[in-house]
């Protein structure tokens, strides 16, 4: 089960009095705690935040900052923030642990095709040429039970590869480089800004863009909350929903002023972020896609049982379903 986030403080929540629907005639607001990471896919939230779209929408979000997807998933569960984001697989391996989430909101994809976010890179001048030369070789990941490895592990099977022979190292994205360019491992499944950095640094070269080779357009962000607080505040799910739609459009409708406010939220070099693939911010759900991460997660033996993808879907997102 996923660990469960220490030392972290509780939030109150405000006990404003909402109107429901998306027009607040006397100016209310309900406050609602956000878990983000300080990641470029999430500028859409910060953005939400500072053009006053969340407060359009009657909500005072207070977003807090978390390593990694695993840690705001514990933090929700522990009722430190109202919604968080994850990688759905993620998400899903809590879900079947007893922990009751449900998506209210997605918010990335992948490409349909490379270059992407997710890659997984050996040395420039590497022997390795070709997914089946991994066999017997090292390789780094974020999360050894995260949807990306399981991707990545995808790739394997599909090129012959006996993943009993291939050794899975867990390491932070930030150590990615370090341990690749010390040959401390062969191979790294990493995600921008890290994808981007270590191409034009000259030290990786892509085998796989894993996400895009093992699902293409697989979600790879989504919101969630606990079923009994969507059930308390359906107005705050629907309003919150609305507020990443409106975000993502904005983000979209502009790419050099997206890559403006990504550069301003994370701190990245703009010259870093000018190379980067533009992110692929989609609150469209393709029940098709999801069905295709639960069915990985499956294989890989990460959910221990079958699902279907709507038992994960809150019921108010069926207006953001396509088919």
């Amino acid at each position: 089960m996923i660990a469960w986030l220490r030392g972290m403080r509780m939030l109150a929540a405000a006990s404003c009095c909402l109107l429901a629907g998306a027009s607040f005639a006397s100016g209310q607001t309900k406050q609602v705690s956000v878990g983000i990471l300080k990641m470029a896919a999430l500028t859409n939230p910060w953005v939400a935040q500072q053009e006053g779209i969340f407060k359009k929408n009657g909500l005072e979000v207070r977003l807090v900052e978390f390593r990694t997807g695993n840690e705001a998933i514990a933090a929700l569960q522990g009722g430190s923030v109202d919604i968080a984001l994850a990688i759905p697989g993620t998400a899903m391996m809590a879900i079947e642990r007893g922990f009751p989430l449900i998506a209210i909101a997605q918010n990335e994809i992948a490409r349909t095709k490379g270059p992407d976010s997710g890659s997984l890179q050996v040395l420039k001048d590497s022997p390795i040429r070709t997914m089946a030369d991994l066999a017997g070789k090292k390789v780094g990941v974020s999360s050894l039970h995260s949807q990306n490895t399981v991707g990545v592990q995808k790739l394997m099977r599909d090129a012959g590869v006996d993943l009993k022979k291939v050794q899975f190292v867990e390491l932070p994205f930030p150590s990615h480089a370090d341990a690749l360019r010390s040959k401390q491992i062969d191979a790294i499944a990493t995600v921008d800004p890290y994808t981007t950095q270590l191409q034009a640094s000259g030290v990786g070269r892509v085998l796989s863009w894993n996400y895009v080779e093992s699902v293409p357009e697989q979600p790879l962000g989504a919101w969630f909350a606990k079923n009994a607080y969507i059930k308390n505040n359906p107005d705050v799910a629907e309003n919150f929903a609305a507020s990443i739609r409106e975000s993502i459009d904005y983000m979209n409708s502009d790419a050099d002023r997206a890559r403006a406010a990504v550069v301003k939220f994370t701190g990245l070099d703009p010259a870093l972020v000018k190379e980067m693939p533009p992110i692929m911010w989609d609150y469209k759900i393709n029940m098709t896609k999801w069905q295709e991460v639960i069915d990985l997660m499956k294989v890989s033996g990460e959910l221990q049982k079958s699902h279907e993808a709507q038992e994960f879907i809150a019921e108010g997102l069926k207006p953001y379903i396509v088919k």
